[in-house]
C-alpha cells in the first residue's frame, strides 16, 4: 500500500488555508487545548443555529481561539476517528456475510489504522466477492496518508508522543482547503460503499453461496449454462471449462453451484425454462392477471392458491428497510398460507388484496423468474 491520497499535502495556490504545524509555529500543549474547545462551541453552534433566533450568537464569543492553527488538530483528529469507525463497522458486517470469525475482541483493542486494514483487507479477499475487493483499491490511498501521519490515533490527540518526540516534526503545514476536497472524496467513497452493504447484508442471508462464490456469480453461472437437454452435448464440458477459468474455482465447487441452480426457485428456470411449479394453476393466475376474475371468484381458488398469489404480491411489494429475494417465496407462503387457513376473513382479505394488485403480482413473478411472456398474450 503505497499510494497516497494527498490528504495532508501542502498547497501552493491556496496558502491561506495552510495550518501551522510541528516546529513551523508555537509548539505546545496550548494550541491543542485550544482548538478542542473551539471545536466543541463552534459546532454546537453550528448545530444550534438551526433552530432560528432563539438563542443569542451574537452574544460574546467563548471559543478561546479559532483559527487555522488551532482547528486542525479537532478536525483531523475527528476525521481520523471516522476512518477508524468506519473501517472497524465495515469490519464487523463483512465478517458477518460469510466468514463469520470472531474478531470483536480484535476489533476493541486496537486503534492502529494499519492493523485495522489488514483485517478489512483479510476479511473481504476471505469473502471472495469482487464487488467489496473494489473498495480496497477506492479507500487504500487515504489509510496510507492516515497510517503516515497518524498510525495510532495520537497525532491530533496529543503534541507529544509517549516517549516525548513532537508529532508532525517532519511536517510544516497541512493544508485546510485541501484536506476539505480530499475528505470529501473519501466521504463519498464511503457513503457509497455503505448503500451496496446494506444491499449486500440483504443478499447475503438468503444463504445462496459457496466458499468463492456469491449470489451473483451463481446466478451468473446459471445464465451461461445451456438447458438441461443440452448437457449431454461436448459443447457442455467446454462451458465448465470456460467458467472455472473465469471464476477460479474447481470442479467441485461447480458441481455445488449447479446444485444450487438446479434446485433455486429463480435460477433453475435458466436451465428449466418451461418448469411450473407455483401452488396456483396457471390457467387462473394467467385469468387474475388479465382483470377476468374478481372478488366474487373467491371460491374457485383454494387455501394453497391464494396463499401463492399473495406471496407474489408481497414480494414485488418494496420494503423498508430491505429487499425480498426469490429466496424468501417459501417462507413468505408458508407464512400467508397459515393465515389464510386461519378463518374466513383472513382467506378473503388476502385474496382481495391480490387481485387490487395485479401489478405486484407481475413484479413477484418477475423476482422468481418466471417470464410472463410465457403467459397468454392477454394478460399483459
Amino acid at each position: 500500500m503505497n499510494e497516497t491520497a494527498g490528504l495532508f499535502r501542502n498547497d501552493q495556490e491556496h496558502t491561506r488555508f495552510n495550518a501551522c504545524v510541528g516546529n513551523n509555529g508555537w509548539r505546545g500543549m496550548f494550541s491543542y487545548i485550544e482548538g478542542y474547545q473551539s471545536a466543541t462551541l463552534v459546532m454546537l453552534e453550528s448545530v444550534l443555529s438551526q433552530y432560528g433566533s432563539n438563542i443569542d450568537f451574537n452574544a460574546p464569543k467563548q471559543a478561546f481561539l479559532w483559527n487555522n492553527d488551532t482547528s486542525i488538530y479537532p478536525i483531523l483528529f475527528t476525521a481520523r476517528h471516522f476512518i477508524e469507525i468506519y473501517i472497524k463497522q465495515k469490519i464487523h458486517t463483512i465478517n458477518y456475510l460469510k466468514v463469520k470469525d470472531n474478531i470483536n475482541e480484535k476489533l476493541i483493542k486496537t486503534h492502529n489504522i494499519q492493523e485495522l486494514w489488514n483485517t478489512f483487507v483479510d476479511i473481504v479477499e476471505r469473502t471472495h466477492d469482487s464487488r467489496l475487493a473494489i473498495y480496497i483499491e477506492k479507500i487504500a490511498p487515504y489509510i496510507q496518508d492516515f497510517n503516515h501521519i497518524d498510525p495510532t490515533g495520537e497525532t491530533f490527540r496529543y503534541p507529544f508522543s509517549l516517549e516525548g518526540s513532537m508529532h508532525l516534526e517532519d511536517m510544516g503545514v497541512i493544508n485546510i482547503l485541501n484536506f476539505y476536497k480530499r475528505f470529501n472524496e473519501l466521504s463519498k467513497i464511503c457513503e457509497v460503499f455503505t448503500y451496496e452493504m446494506d444491499a449486500l447484508v440483504d443478499e447475503y442471508k438468503t444463504g445462496t453461496y459457496t466458499k468463492n462464490l456469491s449470489r451473483k456469480n451463481i446466478e451468473g453461472i446459471a445464465q451461461e449454462l445451456p438447458v438441461y437437454g443440452e448437457w449431454n452435448k461436448p459443447s457442455f464440458s467446454d462451458i465448465k471449462k470456460s467458467l472455472k477459468t473465469k471464476l477460479s474455482i474447481g470442479s467441485k465447487e461447480l458441481s455445488q453451484a449447479i446444485d444450487i441452480i438446479k434446485n433455486h426457485i429463480e435460477f433453475k428456470r435458466y436451465i428449466y425454462p418451461n418448469i411450473y411449479e407455483l401452488q396456483i394453476d396457471k390457467d387462473k393466475l394467467s385469468k387474475i392477471l388479465s382483470g377476468s376474475l374478481n372478488e366474487e371468484h373467491i371460491n374457485d381458488f383454494s387455501h394453497e392458491e391464494i396463499a401463492s398469489l399473495r406471496t407474489l404480491v408481497e414480494l414485488g411489494t418494496s420494503v423498508m428497510g430491505g429487499r425480498y429475494y426469490s429466496e424468501d417465496y417459501k417462507n413468505l407462503f408458508d407464512s400467508f398460507l397459515k393465515e389464510t387457513r386461519l378463518n374466513e376473513y383472513e382467506k378473503q382479505s388476502n385474496y382481495e388484496y391480490s387481485i387490487r394488485n395485479k401489478h405486484r403480482i407481475k413484479d413477484g413473478l418477475n423476482k422468481i423468474n418466471y417470464n410472463l411472456e410465457e403467459l397468454p398474450k392477454n394478460t399483459l
